[in-house]
C-alpha cells in the first residue's frame, strides 16, 4: 500500500481523522455539478469585457465555478418564478423560431469555454397550442431538435414532465419516440423533476409503466437536501439520480459558499446521487423579483458593468475544477447523516477517482467543535503518488476563497495535514485550479433621465434593461418606427397559478431606489384589454418567493374607462416563530381615483404618464390632467409596463387571451 503524507503536525491534543482510500472501491458515476438559468436576462444585456468576464466566472475550466452542466429553461411566453422566456413556438400559425430569447445564446458560449459542458433543458410551462400530451411532447422536442439544427448544440438531457408538476408519464413515452425516430437516441430524459417533498411518486410511476421505465436514464428529483434519504423503489431502480434543482444560498453571504460545499457532499455521498444542479446560475434580476438574490453571481447592473463574484462559486470551483463527469465516487467509510442539517456542522468529506488514469480529489468541510483536524490519508488501488495540490476557503474571511495552499510529496508512503476548522479544503492530484483574475468596475446607479424609442434594435430582439415577468415583450417594425411589442396573443399555461399567481403580460426596468420622477410612455392596444404603467413599482429588496406588484397603477381600458390604484400586498401572518405571506393571496388593488374619457379605441397610439413628487400622484392622458391625488405608502421603486386581458382587473386573473399592446418613447425623468 502507497500512503501519501502531507508534512504537517500530528501530534496535539485532537485524534487524527484516519481515511484509508482505496481506488478499486468505487461507488457511484458522477455526472457533475452545475446551475439552472433563469434570472440571466440582464447578464445579457452586459457590455464587454465584463459580460464575457461573468461568463469566464461561469463556465471556463481552472477559473471560477467551472459549471459542468448547464440547464436551460424552455421558454413559454409565462411566468416561471420571476421571469419568463420567448418561446420557439408561440403558436401553431408561427414557424418555429429558435433564435428568440437568449438561452441559445448562452448555450453556445458555455460550449465556447468549455467544449465538454453537459447541456441539459426542462420546461415550466407550455404554449397555449400544447393542449394534449403528443402536442406537449412535440413542444419538447422540437426544442432538441431545433437547438441542434439551427445551433449545432446537442442537448444532452432533456425533461421528460413539466417542473415540479403532475408526473405525465405518456408526454416521456411519446419524447423518447420522437428523439429515436429522428436521430437523436444520444438525447436522455430525466424524470420526472417533483417538487421538495419527503416521498417522491416516480419510483412507483418506474415500477408500473415498463415503457416508461425505458424511456427514463435518469431520476431527477429536487431540493434533496432539505429532507432524508431517498427511498428504495428510487434507490433500487437502477437509474441515475440527480438533484436536478436544489438551493445553495445566493452571492451575498459568503458563507453559502461552505454551505453549497456541505450539501454537496451530502447529496453526492450521503444521498447517494450521481450529480446535483442549483436554481440559478447568476442573480440577474432586479431586486423586487421572487428571490432576486439567488444566483451564484451578481449580474443585474449592464448599465455599469458591475458584477459580483458569490462565495458559493468558489464552493463549486472546489469541485468542478478537479473533477470531470465520468469519474467515480470513491468509498471512505464516512458517516451518512440522514438529513443535510445534521450533516452541515460536523466535518464532511468526500473522494472521486478519475474514469481513465490514478487522478483523484478529495473536498472536505471541517466543522466547529474543535480549532484544528489532523488528516492521516493513506491510498491504494492504483491512486496516483503524485504531488498533492490544496486548495483552501474560509468563507469567514474576505479575500480568503479558493486560495492555493501549498503542495506536498509523498513522505514514507504517507499524508498527514492540518486543517482549520470552519473552511473547504481540496487535496487533489490534478494540476488544473486556478483563481481568476478579472475585476469587476465601479458600481453605478441606473441612469436617470432614461428615454428608450427602440430604434437601435432589430426587430425581434429584447431590448436591454427590460425584464419580462408574464408574457414576451421584443422589439419589432411599425408604421413610424421600432416599436416593444407584445407579441404572445393567446395565454400560454401557466405554471403554478396558486403559487406564482402572476397572469398577464408584464415587464419592468429601473431602479427601485427611485423615488421623484416622471413615466411617460406612448401605448396602443391591438386587441380589447386594458393599457397599465406603474411607478414606485415594488421598491422593496425581495428575498422571498413573492412577486407583489406593489406601488401606483394607472389602468386604462379601449373604452376609456381609468382607475388610478395603489397595490398592496397580502400582509404577513404568523405561526409561532415563523413569518409568512400566504402564496396563493394576490393582496388588495385599491382604488385612489377612477373614470371615463372618450379615447379613440384599439390601433391609436395615446400617451400615459404618472408623475410623483413627494406624496402627490398626478396622472395624465395625452397630456391632459386625469387626476391627482395624496398618498404617501410606496416613496420608491422602479417602473413597470404591460397589459391586462378583455374584462380582466387585475395581473392575477387569468385569461384565455393575452392583449397584444405597443409601447414606444418610454421615458423616465
Amino acid at each position: 500500500m502507497l500512503i501519501l503524507s502531507f508534512q504537517g503536525n500530528l501530534v496535539g491534543q485532537y485524534s487524527p481523522i484516519v481515511i484509508k482510500l482505496d481506488g478499486k472501491a468505487t461507488l457511484q458515476e458522477y455526472d457533475g455539478l452545475g446551475a439552472i438559468t433563469s434570472y440571466d436576462k440582464l447578464l445579457y444585456d452586459y457590455p464587454e469585457p465584463q459580460r464575457s468576464e461573468i461568463l469566464d466566472y461561469l463556465f471556463r475550466p481552472g477559473y471560477g465555478a467551472a459549471l459542468q452542466i448547464l440547464k436551460v429553461e424552455i421558454g413559454y411566453d409565462g411566468n416561471n418564478t420571476g421571469t419568463a422566456w420567448p418561446s420557439h413556438q408561440p403558436s401553431l400559425k408561427e414557424k418555429p423560431d429558435y433564435t428568440r430569447g437568449m438561452n441559445w445564446w448562452l448555450m453556445l458560449e458555455a460550449r465556447k469555454r468549455n467544449p465538454l459542458i453537459t447541456l441539459a433543458a426542462l420546461h415550466w410551462g407550455y404554449p397555449a397550442w400544447a393542449v394534449d400530451d403528443i402536442l406537449k411532447a412535440r413542444f419538447i422536442f422540437d426544442f432538441v431538435a431545433g437547438a441542434k439544427k439551427a445551433h449545432g448544440l446537442l442537448i444532452n438531457y432533456i425533461g421528460g414532465n413539466q417542473n415540479e408538476s403532475v408526473i405525465t408519464p405518456e408526454v416521456t413515452k411519446r419524447l423518447r419516440q420522437l428523439l429515436d425516430e429522428n436521430g437523436l437516441k444520444q438525447v436522455r430524459i430525466v424524470a420526472a423533476d417533483e417538487g421538495s417533498r419527503k416521498k417522491y411518486s416516480v419510483g412507483q410511476f418506474l415500477d408500473n409503466d415498463n415503457v416508461y421505465s425505458k424511456s427514463v436514464d435518469v431520476i431527477g428529483v429536487h431540493f434533496k437536501s432539505r429532507e432524508g434519504l431517498l427511498p428504495d423503489d428510487i434507490l433500487n431502480s437502477g437509474k441515475k439520480i440527480w438533484s436536478s434543482e436544489d438551493g445553495g444560498g445566493d452571492y451575498i453571504n459568503p458563507k453559502h459558499g461552505y454551505g453549497w460545499a456541505s450539501q454537496v457532499i451530502h447529496l453526492l455521498q450521503d444521498v447517494r446521487m450521481n450529480g446535483a444542479v442549483r436554481w440559478c446560475a447568476t442573480a440577474g434580476v432586479y431586486d423586487n423579483m421572487p428571490w432576486a438574490v439567488n444566483g451564484i453571481i451578481k449580474a443585474k447592473e449592464p448599465w455599469s458593468g458591475y458584477y459580483e463574484v458569490g462565495g458559493n462559486s468558489w464552493g463549486f470551483a472546489h469541485f468542478t475544477q478537479f473533477t470531470q463527469p465520468g469519474w467515480k465516487v470513491l468509498e471512505t467509510n464516512a458517516p451518512k447523516p440522514d438529513t443535510f442539517v445534521s450533516a452541515k456542522s460536523t466535518t464532511r468529506y468526500i473522494a472521486f477517482r478519475e474514469q481513465q488514469g490514478n487522478n483523484y480529489t478529495l473536498v472536505f468541510t471541517t466543522g466547529e467543535e474543535q480549532k484544528f483536524y489532523n488528516i492521516d490519508l493513506s491510498v491504494s488501488g492504483g491512486l496516483s503518488n503524485d504531488t498533492v495540490y490544496i486548495w483552501r476557503s474560509d468563507f469567514n474571511k474576505a479575500g480568503e476563497y479558493f486560495q492555493m495552499h501549498g503542495t506536498v510529496k509523498p513522505v514514507n508512503n504517507r499524508i498527514s495535514v492540518q486543517l482549520d476548522a470552519g473552511c473547504v479544503y481540496t487535496l487533489t492530484t490534478m494540476r488544473t485550479g486556478g483563481h481568476g483574475k478579472a475585476a469587476s468596475p465601479l458600481a453605478k446607479a441606473f441612469p436617470k433621465p432614461y428615454r428608450e424609442n427602440f430604434e437601435r434594435y432589430s426587430s425581434g430582439k429584447q431590448p436591454a434593461y427590460f425584464l419580462d415577468a408574464d408574457g414576451n415583450f421584443e422589439v419589432a417594425a411599425g408604421e413610424h418606427g421600432k416599436v416593444l411589442r407584445q407579441t404572445v396573443a393567446v395565454s400560454p399555461l401557466h405554471w403554478h397559478y396558486k403559487s406564482r399567481p402572476l397572469s398577464q403580460p408584464l415587464t419592468e426596468f429601473g431602479d427601485i431606489n427611485w423615488t421623484d420622477y416622471t413615466l411617460s410612455a406612448d401605448a396602443l392596444l391591438e386587441s380589447a384589454g386594458t393599457l397599465a404603467i406603474s411607478g414606485r413599482f415594488d421598491g422593496k429588496f425581495e428575498r422571498s418567493g413573492d412577486y407583489l406588484l406593489e406601488g401606483y397603477w394607472l389602468f386604462l381600458d379601449d373604452q376609456g374607462n381609468w382607475r388610478l390604484i395603489r397595490k398592496d400586498s397580502e400582509p404577513f401572518q404568523r405561526t409561532q416563530q415563523l413569518l409568512y405571506r400566504p402564496a396563493n393571496k394576490k393582496g388588495a388593488f385599491i382604488v385612489l381615483d377612477s373614470g371615463k374619457i372618450s379615447v379613440p379605441g384599439l390601433n391609436t397610439w395615446i400617451n400615459l404618464k404618472l408623475e410623483f413628487r413627494g406624496g402627490t400622484i398626478t396622472a395624465y392622458v395625452n397630456k391632459k390632467l386625469l387626476t391627482k391625488v395624496q398618498d404617501e405608502k410606496y416613496k420608491n421603486g422602479n417602473v413597470a409596463i404591460g397589459a391586462l386581458g378583455a374584462g380582466v382587473k387585475d395581473f392575477f386573473t387569468s385569461s384565455d387571451d393575452f392583449p397584444l399592446v405597443r409601447f414606444d418613447n418610454v421615458e423616465v425623468y
